[in-house]
């Protein structure tokens, strides 16, 4: 488990002790990665886990999410990994869950189960937040992912459970689809799909599952497995720009059509990518930039995409 962290020591003292409190998890560890907090985040973690071997601390100076995940990576062992925020937290058993999803299905490289947020105020609070709220799930190209659905019961939780598993590709490059909170990773297939983008602050983890799809079939369950702490100042989503959904649809589109691993995608991409461009015109116009929306319209039409749409919004700029 890693855990990146910047000025949220009583959050990430409640994230830690989620996973440690795990049932049936053999040789568990927990890196920390303390990224140059200010509130005294590292003294507080040391004086609580000095003496659990099972807890590794870190620190950095500022390297952002995307930096600390990579650095705890780098640490971390075993053949699983996952990466929890410090704001949220994991359900009793979850664990559990995806790991007796992995003994069944061997050739899975990942497994995501669902969460759902906690109670704030002047915020909905959301009951299923992978499948009811990510916005690749709602989109026309999600039925054409080759998945396959099971009901399976597990040991680790009571009832029966829905699973869906496959190739994911087809969707999670025309919407993002899953939570780095609620997933559980093979390690090799991290490392064939390369470290998280550095670069990016808006949408990293979405650009880092769509290069993990590529490595080989994936598993949805339908299990509350983690909460999400919403509504703080402090989180990056609340500050993001307009255009940054899809600046990024367009990199992972564009970055994606040059690797090897997706060439036999080149119908689904190429679609993904006019989307993208379609995109990029309705961000940029609800920004106040007409005429550089007006660049990516006619961009799909020559691509014949949405092409009523596109001539509608050319005709209302007129």
């Amino acid at each position: 488990m890693v855990i990146p962290t910047h000025n949220r020591r009583e959050l990430v003292l409640r994230a830690v002790q989620s996973v440690l409190d795990q049932a049936g998890v053999p040789r568990l560890q927990v890196v920390v990665v303390d990224d140059a907090s200010s509130d005294d985040t590292l003294a507080a973690l040391q004086q609580r886990y000095h003496d659990d071997a099972r807890v590794e601390l870190l620190s950095t100076t500022r390297r952002y999410a995307c930096g600390a995940r990579n650095l705890g990576f780098d640490t971390a062992r075993g053949n699983f990994v996952c990466f929890l925020d410090s704001d949220d937290f994991w359900l009793p058993g979850v664990a559990r869950a995806m790991l007796e999803v992995f003994d069944r299905h061997p050739e899975l490289a990942f497994v995501s189960v669902d969460g759902s947020t906690l109670p704030t105020p002047g915020v909905q609070a959301l009951q299923q937040i992978v499948a009811g709220d990510s916005p690749g799930w709602s989109h026309a190209w999600f039925a054409r992912a080759p998945l396959a659905e099971e009901t399976i019961t597990l040991a680790a939780v009571p009832g029966t459970r829905r699973l869906l598993r496959g190739d994911f590709f087809p969707a999670i490059v025309n919407g993002d689809l899953f939570y780095l909170s609620g997933m559980i990773i093979r390690r090799d297939a991290v490392l064939a799909a390369g470290p998280f983008n550095e670069r990016f602050r808006y949408y990293n983890d979405w650009e880092f599952f769509a290069r993990l799809c590529l490595q080989g079939p994936g598993a949805y369950l339908e299990l509350d497995g983690f909460r999400r702490d919403t509504g703080r100042a402090d989180q990056i989503s609340r500050n993001r720009p307009r255009t940054a959904l899809a600046r990024r649809h367009l990199f992972i589109a564009h970055s994606l059509s040059r690797n090897a691993a997706a060439a036999g995608y080149a119908q689904i991409l190429q679609h993904a990518l006019s989307d993208a461009h379609y995109g990029m015109a309705r961000s940029l116009a609800g920004a106040a930039r007409a005429r550089l929306a007006r660049r990516y319209l006619r961009r799909c039409l020559r691509e014949r995409h949405k092409m009523l749409r596109c001539l509608a919004l050319l005709a209302g700029w007129r």
